[in-house]
């Protein structure tokens, strides 16, 4: 085998094990979450305020809501390759309308983290809220 195609080869197999690590993942959100806790620059919001946002993902769309009213709707793609795994937010309804959030994530059956950078800003590179930075932790809403 030349060279050349030697690396194509492996970079085909390492683009759709990240694509199937991808998908996995976009499986793993799909549901009903609800915010547990949510902090930007050191100062957490009220786990009171933070009990009434509650997150619906279907496929690779999502809305956000706050007491039932829509906040904002948006797609997400995931890169479950990087370290951290990426996630980028566009919205697609709501006052960010147009924007693209980028994010790093960890997710498991029941529990995900995420953490944005504010719009236009470069992806945070550590789970962190300091810069502006928003750093939340979901729960999967039980069925």
């Amino acid at each position: 085998m030349r060279p050349f195609a030697l690396i194509a080869a492996v970079v085909l197999i390492a683009a759709n094990t990240g694509d199937d690590a991808a998908k996995k993942d976009l499986e793993k959100f799909q549901g009903n979450w609800s915010l547990i806790s949510a902090e930007r620059d050191g100062k957490k919001t009220p786990e009171e305020d933070a009990k009434k946002i509650k997150l619906t993902i279907q496929g690779n769309q999502f809305v956000l809501r706050r007491d039932g009213v829509v906040l904002s709707e948006g797609t997400m793609t995931l890169d479950a390759s990087k370290k951290p795994k990426e996630v980028s937010e566009t919205i697609t309804t709501g006052p960010n309308k147009g924007k693209v959030f980028s994010a790093i994530y960890e997710i498991d059956d029941d529990q995900h983290r995420i953490c944005f950078a504010a719009a236009g800003k470069e992806r945070p590179t550590a789970f962190s809220s300091s810069g502006g930075q928003l750093l939340q932790v979901w729960k999967r809403e039980k069925k």
